[in-house]
């Protein structure tokens, strides 16, 4: 699995990535696909659970999902999007 610390620089002995490093990151693309505005928020507060849990966060992937409790409403920052679509539609179609 891909780790943060993949994309480090030798020179850089922080715990951090730099700005340029964090732009070379190979983010894992998904989205979940739920029913209902009920099950969005359900999964909101368990990836806000998991994220204060005792995880890996070094692994882009888990961390990618901890983060998924994010929203503009969480952080006042409209351009915030977390990766829950609330589409019973679709759901449907991709549940057959």
């Amino acid at each position: 699995m891909k780790r943060y610390e993949d994309f480090k620089n030798e020179s850089n002995d922080t715990d951090y990535l730099t700005k340029e490093e964090l732009e070379k990151v190979k983010w894992t693309r998904y989205k979940i696909v739920v029913p209902t505005l009920e099950d969005k928020l359900e999964l909101e507060k368990a990836f806000e659970h998991i994220h204060y849990s005792d995880i890996d966060t070094d692994n882009i992937a888990v961390n990618q999902l901890a983060h998924e409790y994010l929203t503009e409403e969480v952080t006042g920052d409209p351009e915030i999007i977390n990766n829950i679509i609330v589409d019973e539609e679709l759901y449907n179609k991709l549940s057959k």
